[in-house]
């Protein structure tokens, strides 16, 4: 499902400060050499996310869910140089083409990569986060969530992605046999009645949940 006429979103992206042409690269070759390259983040969100570091002066990050590196370097360029993101991945063999391009920018310093299951990196973890992404399995989605607001720093914002799914998560759609789907609408049922949380849902790209604690 579409959520917005192609022209409208062109022009946006148009308009948008965008990631750099070096995440364009590794945007293309993400497209052109992997089957599920729609796994990808995409320009606009990318502006969105590179907008809130900038407007609540992020230093550190986390995201969850690493893929061919193309948000994490575009959120790096964004950072200050002291700025870090930690990305968390349990594919090491996708994960070596975001280093190939990590290592052409002058960001690239700025992102460490940790190999693991989330579920188990993250408790292990010690340093708060100004800033957390989720972007990985759909299963573990609420559990991710959990487990990223006991390392959120004070004023901290969460960012989750494809948490529209290509419109499934609507009532009326057939969801009973996928999980993904249900998985998701646990999620967002969960913290739309959640009381400590605040949370918007924007209809960009395939949904992305921004939430802060109140």
């Amino acid at each position: 499902m579409k959520f917005i006429d192609e022209r409208i979103l062109n022009y946006s992206v148009s308009k948008s400060n965008a990631p750099s042409e070096l995440c364009q690269k590794l945007e293309a070759y993400t497209k052109d050499a992997y089957p599920l390259s729609h796994m990808m983040s995409g320009p606009l969100e990318n502006s969105l996310l590179g907008f809130l570091i900038r407007s609540h002066q992020v230093k550190k990050i986390l995201e969850i869910g690493t893929f061919t590196g193309y948000s994490a370097l575009a959120m790096a360029e964004q950072l200050p140089e002291d700025g870090s993101i930690l990305t968390i991945d349990k594919n090491k063999k996708v994960n070596s083409t975001a280093k190939k391009f990590w290592g052409q920018s002058k960001h690239g310093h700025k992102i460490e990569a940790k190999f693991g299951h989330a579920t188990e990196v993250i408790p292990s973890l010690e340093q708060k986060f100004d800033l957390i992404f989720i972007d990985a399995d759909k299963r573990n989605y609420l559990t991710y969530l959990k487990l990223a607001l006991t390392k959120l720093s004070k004023n901290g914002l969460i960012c989750i992605d494809n948490v529209l799914w290509s419109g499934r998560v609507i009532e009326g759609f057939s969801h009973k046999e996928d999980k993904s789907t249900q998985f998701i609408i646990e999620l967002n049922d969960y913290v739309s009645k959640c009381d400590e949380l605040y949370g918007t849902l924007l209809p960009i790209r395939d949904g992305l949940f921004l939430i802060q604690r109140k």
